[in-house]
């Protein structure tokens, strides 16, 4: 499995990394903690393989990476509240807004609209519009229901395209 893996990480570095990267970036609001965020979900792949095989190492490494990011930025979440309520400075750089900036791909006013969706629906139309991943492996990777994915999808069409409407220009 070691050869295999190392193989299958190779091609994820050559051709996958940066796209996994800024979809990261737009899945967890964090386009500067994405980056750490698949480093470390590369080096948890290597010292701890998944049991089961991994179909599609991009999906798999975005899963993860975004728990990761999520759960860092509620953890450093938690840390400022609590320094606020016991009355110290704050001086940790945190990411604020939309996301702009993590993919040339992904037009401004979309950026926007994906960071303004509920953490799940942004994870499933990311990995399955932009990395265009299948809903069984999307799926597979986050522990749910085929139905899950679609009813989430299905959800987010449905906000994105009233906030892309409200923000289309033309009218």
């Amino acid at each position: 499995m070691a050869g295999e893996a190392q193989v299958d990480l190779d091609a994820f570095v050559a051709r996958e990394y940066p796209k996994v990267v800024a979809a990261v970036g737009l899945i967890t609001g964090s386009p500067q903690d994405a980056a750490d965020a698949v480093q470390d979900a590369l080096v948890g792949f290597l010292a701890k393989p998944p049991s089961r095989p991994v179909e599609n190492l991009a999906a798999w490494i975005t899963v993860v990476a975004s728990n990761r990011a999520r759960d860092l930025r509620r953890s450093r979440d938690a840390e400022s509240r609590a320094l606020h309520r016991i009355g110290a400075r704050v001086e940790a750089a945190t990411a604020v807004g939309p996301v702009t900036g993590a993919s040339d791909a992904v037009d401004v006013d979309v950026a926007r609209a994906l960071a303004a969706l509920p953490d799940r629906q942004r994870q499933v139309c990311v990995l399955h519009y932009l990395l265009d991943q299948p809903v069984e492996q999307i799926a597979a990777g986050l522990g749910v229901s085929t139905g899950t994915v679609k009813t989430q999808l299905f959800r987010a069409r449905k906000a994105l395209a009233a906030r892309l409407r409200k923000e289309d220009h033309r009218g």
